[in-house]
């Protein structure tokens, strides 16, 4: 199960984040025993001392100490699939190298510290599968290779190798089953997130949905350094028209509004929202100052173009839409709920204005104080 590129990026870092206190715990033990038998080897006596072994030891405790550094940080999210995927090829390498010495000179029960690493590759260390079958193959090519250049008997080699080898595929296996497992909650978790994001009359995003999103699309915008557009509409005299042809006829109304709002995002990162009565907003991201106002100026004729009839059938009154909109180039000095501010004084400009028009305001950002909000 394949994700798109963008959809593939929130599972990671679910993934990372549901299993971190899993992954710290085992790459610090792993550190632990590392150093500590790195320690042992280099405090033994010098006519038992292997200089070698106490390199290849050392190389992996310093592997596991960096991963552990980084599930520590606050960028694990981001680098430690990329930083363990590197790290796990290091260390099942030189691992596999130092098991095939020691097997080689008779400590044959060292095997067994290779295969429970092998599991723990897929189960323990964080990383997804491709990454952890990986590992697991360079695991054993390098046991098996080390073998052959230490000229051990080949049935030995052949029994050994597939014991390695039977581990690492079963391994797989499972793992395979518990990343299909794990995909399939992480969808579940997200249709949940999203049911509870609705509004359920409209189906658009609620005010919950568009906060959060708000705030994501600033955070990208901040770093790319790309402006977004928040459009806020209000349906002109809508108490007045609820008051002449009752609640249901208003519900039938915000829905098909709705249905027009929501044909406008038509990327990823765009969003439609009922903000809260009778208002809707629209988030785009990286739009320009005219085509911002084109689309706004659509989407109010397209609303003005629908026709409303009650039970009976009698056309009932043109419904018409003001709308705000703010261009904002995100900046550390700048907020989100400032954009929306200054999209809820464009609103208010064309309400004062007339109705049934657009206002877009851009530049006029500097002149907000921040938390003043108008009365309409």
């Amino acid at each position: 199960m394949k994700f798109s590129p963008a959809l593939e990026r929130e599972f990671h870092r679910f993934y990372l984040s549901e299993r971190r206190s899993h992954v710290r715990s085992f790459n610090l033990i792993m550190f632990l025993l590392a150093a500590g038998a790195c320690v042992l080897v280099s405090l033994s006596p010098a006519p038992i001392r292997d200089t070698a072994t106490s390199w290849r030891l050392g190389g992996i405790a310093l592997a596991f100490g960096t991963l552990v550094w980084v599930t520590r940080g606050r960028h694990y999210e981001r680098i430690y699939l990329r930083t363990a995927q590197v790290a796990s090829l290091w260390i099942a390498a030189v691992a596999a190298v130092e098991v095939a010495n020691r097997v080689a000179v008779g400590e044959r029960e060292m095997l067994a510290l290779l295969t429970t690493y092998s599991i723990a590759l897929y189960f323990l260390a964080g990383i997804l599968y491709q990454a952890a079958l990986q590992a697991n193959i360079v695991l054993v090519v390098a046991f098996a290779a080390t073998l052959v250049a230490l000229r051990q008997p080949v049935a030995t080699d052949i029994r050994l190798v597939g014991i390695l080898a039977a581990v690492a595929a079963i391994g797989g296996l499972g793992f395979r089953n518990q990343g299909a497992s794990f995909r399939r909650v992480f969808l579940e978790h997200g249709l949940i997130s999203e049911l509870a994001a609705r509004d359920g009359l409209t189906g658009l995003s609620n005010r919950r949905g568009f906060d959060t999103h708000l705030v994501r699309i600033w955070q990208h915008a901040l770093r790319d350094r790309k402006p977004i557009a928040i459009m806020l509409i209000d349906i002109d005299h809508f108490k007045l028209f609820n008051d002449q042809h009752g609640h249901q006829a208003g519900d039938s109304a915000l829905r098909r509004i709705a249905a027009v709002v929501n044909a406008v995002p038509r990327r990823a990162l765009d969003l439609a929202a009922r903000y809260g009565g009778d208002e809707m907003t629209v988030l785009l991201y990286d739009v320009v100052r005219e085509d911002a106002a084109k689309l706004s100026n659509d989407l109010r004729e397209a609303v003005q173009a629908l026709s409303f009839t009650n039970a009976d059938g009698r056309v009932l009154n043109v419904i018409s839409v003001s709308i705000g909109v703010a261009i904002v180039h995100p900046s550390l000095t700048r907020s989100p709920a400032g954009a929306v501010q200054l999209a809820d004084e464009a609103l208010y400009a064309a309400k004062r204005g007339g109705r049934n028009r657009v206002e877009v305001y851009e530049t006029e950002y500097a002149s907000l104080t921040t938390g003043s909000f108008r009365v309409r």
